[in-house]
């Protein structure tokens, strides 16, 4: 069950790292690169709510496996240094961090 004040978005982007053209999730949002796995820091405190003013580039740190959850990707900022997880889509390049 995920978190009741997640915001739910589901968005193709083109990342600003590597400039591939990210499809939509499957099952779930995208929120980072499939291939580089970077994101971007917009979400301030809830999940979704794109209210952070920093826009800094979140780099993947690290993998950690959570059971029912699988694969989350370990996010930090490269602005600010916070520091967040999210949960890695299907078709992610996660092999790197394995």
């Amino acid at each position: 069950m995920g978190r009741k004040d997640f915001i739910k978005r589901n968005e193709s982007f083109k990342c600003l790292k590597c400039g591939e053209i990210n499809p939509l999730a499957v099952k779930s949002s995208r929120n980072h690169c499939r291939r580089c796995l970077f994101s971007l820091h917009v979400d301030k405190e809830t999940p979704g709510d794109r209210k952070s003013d920093c826009r800094g580039l979140m780099e993947p740190i690290g993998l950690d496996y959570k059971g029912k959850k699988g694969f989350m990707i370990i996010h930090r900022c490269v602005e600010c240094g916070k520091e967040i997880k999210n949960k890695a889509a299907e078709d992610d390049e996660v092999a790197k961090f394995q």
